[in-house]
């Protein structure tokens, strides 16, 4: 399933989380104190997670086709075996069989599913084949029979059953291998009408002897031509143990000795290094104790050369039960036991493929029960591989409220009245109690005839995801509201001056719908100069890196949507990863209005004061300057013939009394004009700078 690779190589599900949860741990205080950049920021790095999950989906893929491959080379080895091989459940019946089974019973194979396997025994076996099944049932270890069986074209098969018994007590199942040993069989009857005692039988009945020789003649040339190796040996295991007294054609194919190189010779000449003492010391007992052996071991050909070899050898009795002679079946199966072992290393290595895959593998029969879960899976669900095999996926791994749902799918899926559901979500129960989120996609299994029979699931757990998006919808929720109700104009513009969103106060200030201004030229909303010069703004910035109004606030003037102009406060910042740029936009008029509202006033107050500086005051000082003369000008008086000490003394105080009087109502009438003003800083230029001052401090409100 990996097809796209990274140069960075793909990110561990580890660190994916971590950031996942530390970002779902961000509280709604923490994004409302987030800038724009940073909330974009945010938006990104979801992104490329989203990014990194759907390249390892990629890989899953990738690795679900080489899986695929494997398993069609297995089952073309199953397949294609030269034994039948049949997997039978509790009550006997055929769960499944290879081409080669149906082919030796001459049955289609769908009508051997489901089928009794001891409905192909034929009646004279049918004891032994039931003490073999009770016996393999009750044993853990490899049981085996010989019966005859029905084969094709009704004819009967001399079958060599080999079968083992696995699962639990409550569903035990067995697999069993049928091995035609038929031509075996007939060998064996051939050699037995050899086991005559040819001494009594030439003094007591020469024609018959003759007859017989002519038998003897025709089956041995028949065990000449047959394909298998027949090897015959004097009877004697003791040191230096029997001798090979005839061998056929095929035995010398296989070995590469001669019929003259072997005759005479010990079957020792045949072992070697790698010969099994084991094994050989098992032939051994077993043909002492009078019974047949089947036994595979390492045998050698004449160049040296190791090969595997199926051994069947019987003891040969006389009519008086003496044992007389060995018989060995002789098979080459080389081929088999490597293919059985490339096999099991297809086995391996599809093991090790899903092992070391990044997520859940589970594959199930038409039961819903594990067949197969890989190392990812019992990670997720805190289980032992053992602990889940053959158990049912939904009772053991889903929780209570989801199980019957899920399960109904499942049968509906296995029943074909759905179609596969290729991609569900559900969530499984770990060992602790805890509910995980798995997105599944689904493969089914079918057999040869196209049935289903089970599903292959690859799952990855997205609990950690479904977390941080339920987190980021709640941020995008708040952060709609936030736009949604803000007073100023907030409007995003690609890096060609496209309008790309604007919030509702947009539409307010503006007089323009939202479907009026997405996707037309932000200039729209500005009247000459800045309609036509606009978009060089942005080409320059975009050139030198130069801002003139980005990063920087200014007024400028807007355009509704009537053609009339109004002051505007723009702000406008870039977002660098997304090549957009957003601008907040603040409607002046009213401020505006305001400050010429305070001027006008201050004007007003101005010519006020004057009018009663001029009215009063004025008039006051005027007067009191006409007594200061006065007092003046008695004080100063002299003439020759009268001394100053003759001044009217009395006259003077009362003039000066008039004149403190006159300053002390001249300062509560200043007072009183005063009363109310803003107090502010008058510089040398007089009333109009102050008043100005006062309006641009209004300017902050």
């Amino acid at each position: 399933m990996a097809k796209t690779k990274r140069t960075s190589g793909p990110t561990p599900a580890g660190t994916l989380r971590q950031r996942a949860e530390e970002m779902a741990r961000t509280s709604p205080t923490d994004i409302a104190g987030m800038t724009s950049n940073e909330v974009q920021r945010l938006i990104y790095e979801l992104q490329i997670h989203q990014i990194e999950l759907e390249l390892q989906n990629e890989e899953l893929r990738q690795t679900q086709v080489e899986l695929a491959h494997s398993r069609d080379q297995y089952a073309d080895l199953y397949e294609f075996a030269p034994t039948g091989y049949v997997t039978l459940d509790s009550d006997g019946k055929i769960q499944n069989a290879n081409l080669t089974t149906a082919a030796m019973l001459g049955v289609e194979r769908q009508h051997l599913l489901q089928a009794r396997l001891s409905n192909f025994v034929n009646r004279e076996s049918q004891d032994e084949f039931y003490l073999h099944r009770r016996a393999m049932l009750s044993s853990e270890t490899k049981q085996t029979c010989e019966v005859r069986m029905k084969g094709a074209d009704a004819k009967s098969l001399a079958v060599r059953l080999e079968s083992i018994a696995f699962g639990p007590e409550s569903d035990r199942r067995c697999r069993t291998a049928l091995i035609d040993i038929t031509k075996r069989k007939i060998a064996e009857e051939t050699l037995r009408l050899l086991n005559i005692d040819l001494g009594k039988s030439l003094a007591d009945r020469t024609g018959e002897l003759q007859q017989h020789i002519r038998q003897v003649k025709l089956l041995t040339e028949a065990v000449s031509h047959l394909g298998e190796g027949v090897l015959i040996t004097s009877d004697n295991l003791d040191w230096p143990g029997p001798h090979i007294v005839f061998v056929n054609d095929a035995m010398c194919q296989i070995t590469g000795y001669t019929a003259e190189e072997l005759i005479g010779q010990s079957p020792r000449v045949l072992q070697g290094d790698d010969s099994n003492r084991e094994t050989l010391d098992r032939i051994k007992a077993e043909l002492s104790a009078g019974r047949s052996v089947l036994a595979e071991v390492i045998n050698y050909r004449k160049d040296g050369t190791p090969y595997d070899a199926e051994l069947f050898i019987t003891p040969l009795f006389n009519a008086e039960g003496r044992r007389t002679n060995f018989v060995s079946v002789h098979r080459d199966i080389t081929e088999r036991k490597r293919a059985e072992r490339l096999l099991r290393q297809e086995r391996n290595r599809a093991q090790q493929y899903l092992d070391i895959s990044g997520v859940i593998m589970v594959a199930m029969d038409s039961q819903g029960d594990i067949t197969l879960i890989n190392r990812k899976g019992c990670e997720v669900l805190g289980c032992d591989e053992h602990e889940l095999l053959g158990k049912s996926w939904f009772d053991t791994c889903l929780p209570e409220g989801s199980r019957n749902d899920v399960r109904g799918i499942f049968q509906q899926i296995m029943n074909g009245t759905v179609a596969n559901v290729e991609y569900f979500e559900n969530s499984v129960l770990t060992r602790t109690g805890e509910e995980r989120i798995v997105e599944w996609h689904n493969s089914e299994l079918h057999d040869e005839t196209g049935r289903v029979v089970g599903v292959l699931s690859s799952g990855n757990d997205i609990t950690g995801r479904r977390q941080a998006e339920r987190a980021l919808r709640d941020r995008e929720e708040r952060m709609r509201a936030i736009l949604n109700t803000a007073a100023d104009a907030i409007i995003t513009i690609d890096r060609r001056g496209i309008i790309t969103t604007v919030n509702p106060a947009t539409e307010k200030m503006f007089g323009y719908t939202q479907d009026e201004l997405v996707g037309q030229n932000v200039k729209i909303l500005m009247p000459q100069p800045y309609h036509d010069e606009h978009d060089g703004y942005i080409q320059r910035y975009l050139e030198t890196a130069e801002a003139r109004i980005i990063g920087i606030g200014r007024e400028v003037v807007g355009r509704r949507k009537d053609g009339s102009s109004f002051p505007i406060g723009l702000a406008v910042s870039e977002v660098d990863h997304l090549h957009l740029f957003t601008g907040i936009i603040r409607d002046m008029s009213e401020q505006r209005r305001l400050q010429r509202d305070v001027v006008a006033i201050a004007e007003d107050e101005q010519r006020r004061i004057g009018q009663d500086l001029h009215d009063s005051t004025q008039q006051e000082l005027a007067g009191l300057g006409m007594l200061a003369q006065a007092l003046f000008s008695n004080l100063s008086q002299e003439s020759g013939d009268r001394p100053k000490a003759s001044v009217d003394l009395d006259k003077c105080c009362e003039l000066a009394k008039k004149i403190l009087d006159g300053l002390t109502r001249a300062h509560q009438e200043v007072q009183s004009i005063s009363r109310g003003l803003v107090p502010i800083r008058l510089d040398p230029e007089g009333l109009m700078d102050a008043l100005r001052e006062l309006a641009s401090r209004t300017d902050e409100l």
